[in-house]
């Protein structure tokens, strides 16, 4: 019986020891479940993306993807997770952190999940659109336009549509190019109020902006000064991305000239700077307007906008629209500056620059080229002497050969008349 009993103690514990194995790998292997997800939205410094899940196997790595809409490319995050039973991650996607959130951006996104046990889950895709918090937007729509706009009448906001479709239009036509997308229009009463909705750092050294096109589909507008041309500038520079989206951007100067040129005037303060400009023989070089701060500077920037607006209409005017366009698809097709302008027009930008200031009545400024380096200066050199002086060098050359060759011969006479005379003296 003793014995009996301590079997069957010893199967019962053998067992109960195996049920508690598989209890806890049962316990390991349980799946993730999420319990809840969802984006918040902290305006304007970006979004968060928090999800809350159970993961009895503790949780490895909790992983946001995502992707902004339409320029963006796939990135992913790691997400800060606290280690209660209820695991909770969240992941900030900040504005700033070489990417910008502007409203109306769409995130695409989802969660990739592990536990330490090996099991992973993968949540579905989700759109998420972010919103100024700041104002209720109505909206109104004209063919793939939409403009969004919290104050002022309908009409006026109507006003600003218009424009945009018709500057849509107009250049498309000029650019050779389809706008077929959905286009965003933001209209604030103020560039004040409208700048935490723009890319952080867009504002300039002593430089209003008074619009902006942060993503290749919205423009971003202020109704301070001229509206309907702030419009018609920062749709055009949609209308420019769309015709010349290629491996290299076009030169600042040109896409900002082209955007001028679609106005229906210039601005006040640009046309007098370009006008003051000319009278003073001081307007900006080709070398000038491609710099990247001319453009920037409280001092420049008028004079860069209306300079630069004045030679794309020199350009369209004088060789047509056509040629126009064909210069873009040559930008498009991956050309650089130089080249681009030489095989369509047979002068590169420093030619155009010259063109341009004989129809506003100045002289052509001397092509100056940048003098090379001390070091460039010496490796050059030394190639040139070797080459100027090389005839001399191969006379003398040729010189000392003949030399050789005499004294040789000499020496050769001389063994000879010597071995002649040891023959003499022996016959003797």
């Amino acid at each position: 019986m003793m014995r009996k009993a301590l079997v069957l103690a010893l199967l019962f514990g053998a067992m109960l020891g195996a049920g508690l194995v598989v209890t806890s790998r049962a316990s390991a292997q349980e799946p993730i479940t999420v319990v809840s997800e969802e984006p918040r939205n902290e305006f304007p410094s970006g979004v968060t993306f928090t999800i809350s899940f159970n993961a009895p196997a503790g949780v490895k790595e909790a992983r946001l993807r995502y992707q902004l809409a339409p320029d963006g490319t796939g990135a992913a995050g790691v997400a800060d997770c606290n280690s209660a039973a209820a695991i909770s991650c969240s992941f900030t996607l900040t504005s700033g952190r070489g990417i910008v959130i502007i409203p109306g951006a769409e995130v695409t996104y989802h969660w990739e999940l592990a536990d330490n046990a090996g099991n992973k889950l993968s949540t579905p895709d989700q759109k998420y659109i972010h919103q100024d918090t700041r104002f209720t937007f109505k909206t109104l729509q004209r063919d793939n336009i939409t403009l969004y706009y919290h104050a002022g009448g309908e009409s006026a906001a109507q006003a600003v549509l218009d424009a945009a479709a018709e500057t849509i239009d107009r250049v498309s036509q000029l650019e050779q190019t389809q706008v077929t997308f959905p286009v965003k229009v933001f209209l604030y009463t103020t560039a004040e109020e409208m700048q935490p909705a723009i890319a952080p750092g867009a504002q300039g050294r002593g430089v209003q902006v008074l619009g902006e096109v942060v993503y290749s589909d919205t423009a971003m507008v202020s109704a301070d000064v001229a509206t309907l041309d702030i419009t018609r500038h920062e749709v055009a520079h949609i209308v420019t991305r769309q015709a010349t989206k290629g491996p290299f951007d076009i030169p600042a100067w040109l896409n900002e000239g082209i955007s001028v040129f679609s106005q229906s005037h210039p601005l006040e303060g640009h046309d007098a700077a370009l006008q003051a400009a000319i009278r003073s023989d001081r307007v900006l070089s080709m070398r000038e307007l491609s710099s990247s701060a001319t453009g920037s500077v409280g001092a420049t920037v008028g004079l860069y906008y209306g300079e630069a607006g004045s030679i794309v209409k020199y350009l369209v005017d004088t060789y047509g629209e056509d040629k126009f366009a064909q210069l873009l698809k040559t930008f498009k097709d991956g050309s650089d500056v130089g080249k681009a302008f030489q095989s369509v027009y047979g002068f590169d930008q420093y030619g155009l620059e010259n063109e341009w200031r004989r129809s506003v009545g100045l002289e052509p400024r001397a092509i100056v080229t940048i003098a090379p380096t001390a070091t460039a200066e010496a490796r050059t050199a030394a190639p040139a002497a070797t080459s100027s002086s090389g005839a001399s060098a191969s006379d003398s050359g040729s010189s000392t050969t003949a030399i050789a060759i005499i004294v040789a011969l000499i020496v050769l006479v001389i063994i000879a008349a010597g071995a002649a005379l040891v023959l003499v003296r022996r016959r003797m």
